[in-house]
């Protein structure tokens, strides 16, 4: 189980091993499964790829998400319901900060992480063609459901709504993105396919706590020796 989140959560930044991919007569890719059934590498619609609507709605974090854990990189963090998510050790990622765990059920994967990164992002727009290129070549099977730019407590946002398949298992993840002065900051969401409606509330309950924030302050690495002992005197 551990190795399985290591690959689904670092699928953003490294390579993974792939199944086989073949091109149809009229050349679209398509990738088969060991299960003998196929898909066509990206099914997501051309609009949908090309085009980000706007949610007017503002949107705002759960009452019950009370717990602030604040960005060491960038002045932003997230609001989460204790009761709902833990964070767990798990260095997976050099831009991930925190990770999260949701509490109904241990045992199923059902994880959201924050990350950030000192980057020089101009727009929302480029940061979803980055993160979307990346995710796609590193992929089996790819598929934009969504992308909207929306007002997550008062920060504009865009959030970003995919699906996809590794190692023979689809996953589906949904995630608020938000630039910063200084790079961005994003909270992203996901488990399996067939359990995403289950804890889709959830889940958005978690990303809608991004918000803008000073960033934690970082303690000082600076190290310390004890002093030499005093010399002995010649008596």
């Amino acid at each position: 189980m551990k190795k399985l989140i290591l690959i689904v959560c670092s699928i953003v930044s490294s390579s993974l091993f792939s199944q086989t991919k073949a091109l149809t007569e009229d050349g679209k890719e398509v990738v088969l499964f060991d299960n003998k059934t196929w898909r066509f590498v990206n099914e997501s619609d051309e609009k949908t790829l090309d085009n980000i609507s706007t949610n007017e709605t503002a949107i705002t974090k759960s009452d019950l998400a009370t717990f602030l854990l604040k960005s060491k990189k960038v002045d932003a963090g997230i609001y989460f319901n204790p009761k709902k998510w833990k964070t767990i050790k798990m260095a997976v990622l050099p831009t991930a900060e925190y990770t999260f765990q949701n509490l109904n059920n241990q045992n199923l994967m059902v994880l959201a992480c924050l990350m950030s990164e000192n980057a020089p992002v101009q727009t929302l727009k480029n940061l979803r063609d980055i993160i979307l290129s990346s995710v796609q070549a590193k992929s089996d099977y790819f598929k934009l459901n969504a992308s909207e730019y929306r007002t997550v407590n008062g920060i504009p946002v865009l959030y970003i709504d995919y699906s996809l398949n590794t190692k023979g298992m689809d996953f589906h993840y949904i995630g608020n993105y938000y630039l910063t002065e200084d790079g961005y900051c994003n909270v992203v969401a996901f488990t399996y396919e067939k359990e995403f409606e289950k804890y889709k509330a959830e889940m958005s309950d978690l990303i809608n706590g991004l918000v803008k924030a000073q960033r934690a302050a970082t303690k000082d690495n600076t190290q310390y020796t004890s002093p030499p002992p005093p010399m002995e005197t010649k008596k």
